[in-house]
Parts: C-alpha cells; structure tokens; sequence
C-alpha cells in the first residue's frame, strides 16, 4: 500500500506520532534521543515498523524519520512544555549507571539471537534457554557442558555505546571544581560539544567491550567474542 494522497500523509503522520509518544514513555527515552535508538535502516528502527504494522505502507520510513528528526528538533530548540521539559529531566530519563547502559533502549532479545546462537555452538534450538531477555542472557545446553551466552547485535553495541557516552558525560557535568574557596559547576564552564568529541576519540570499541565485560561480571566469568554481525561473551 503507498500514501497516495496528502489526507494518507495527515493519517499516517498521526499513527506514527502517537507511536512515538508511547515509545518514548514506554522505554523512557528523551526525544532528543530518539535518533540513538532509532536511526534509520538500523535493526531497532526496522523492528519498531514491523511490530506496528507498518512494513507494508510505502513511504512510513520517510515519515518515521521526520517525525523523530521533528522531536529531536523540539526539544533541542526549547520547544516543549514546561511540564514536558521537567518530565524529561526526571531520573527516569536519564542513564544513571554503566550497567544500565546495556539496557536502556535495547529492547528484549529476539529468535535471530537465537538463530545465531544455535549456528554458533552448533545446537538447536531447544538447546538454547532463555535466562533473562533484557539482559539477552540465555543458557546453552551443548554436548558436553552448559554455557551462559550474552549477545548483543551491532546495532545494539552502537546503542550501548552512545548511552555510555551519555552517561559519562552527565557523571563529569555533576562535578564541582574548587579553586582558591571559589567553587565552580563544570556544567556551566564545559563546551559539551568538545568534551563528547573527546569521549567518541576514547571510548573505542576496544573500550566499550572492557566496560561491557566488568558490567557484567556478577552473571558469570565471560570472554568475549565476535562475529560480523553479532558480539558475543560466554562463560
């Protein structure tokens, strides 16, 4: 089906508005921030089409796009509510420690992570237990042993990064510097741009996997793997 008319357009922008505005309470995600976790032709955003019943409308990506780029823009140009603007100040919109980084936004884990654990230690599928579906944990029963397997797609290590990202940024703006029994707040003296410029040149990939190992310490003794498509930690 194609949007042939602008009465179409007028309907579909408002399904995906409302769409949005339940994503966004739901999974408690800043609109400004949309596009961490819905970036166009990214697995989340394709996923996000299909669960709603999209798929089949020609043109919806276009309109999902513009729709986020439109909330990305309302909020950074101070166009929201005063009661909006507090509500997306709350902690519940924010990224309060690394190990809720590997979960915010990421959604529960799906049958391709299955799939691609079945291919990867040659089971089938009902070897594979799913543990813990936020965490994309799962248990492996193979021919000898059991194995704890935690997978992530890259789509999802990229989101894990940028909410890392986010994270490290908001812990070094909360910092007070003293000098001479004067203190300053760094959030109002710091050039964002330039300090996140400085964490994408640190936080690597090699960075982000260490981060993602120590996060994930207290579920098992993981080492870590990697295919083209998928990262990997077994115990």
């Amino acid at each position: 089906m194609s949007i042939s008319s602008r009465e179409d357009a007028n309907k579909y922008y408002q399904v995906v508005n409302k769409l949005i505005d339940n994503y966004i309470e739901e999974y408690s995600i800043r609109p400004s921030k949309l596009k961490n976790y819905l970036k166009n032709g990214s697995d989340k955003f394709e996923k996000f089409v299909n669960r709603n019943g999209l798929k089949d409308i020609k043109g919806i990506n276009q309109i999902l796009t513009d729709v986020i780029d439109d909330r990305v823009h309302m909020e950074k140009d101070g166009v929201l509510t005063f009661e909006n603007f507090k509500f997306y100040e709350s902690d519940e919109f924010k990224v309060l420690s690394i190990t809720q980084c590997l979960y915010k936004g990421i959604g529960k884990s799906d049958i391709k992570i299955e799939k691609f654990i079945a291919d990867h230690f040659d089971v089938n599928l009902s070897d594979i237990d799913v543990i813990d579906t936020d965490k994309h944990l799962f248990k492996v029963k193979g021919w000898k042993d059991e194995n704890k397997v935690i997978v992530y797609n890259n789509d999802e290590f990229e989101i894990i990064q940028k909410n890392i990202k986010e994270y490290l940024l908001n812990e070094f703006l909360k910092k007070e510097v003293e000098l001479v029994g004067i203190t300053i707040k760094l959030e109002n003296v710091v050039d964002n741009k330039k300090f996140e410029d400085q964490l994408e040149s640190l936080l690597n990939e090699d960075k982000i996997i260490d981060l993602i190992t120590k996060s994930i310490e207290k579920d098992g003794d993981f080492k870590f793997g990697k295919s083209d498509e998928y990262y990997l930690w077994i115990d």
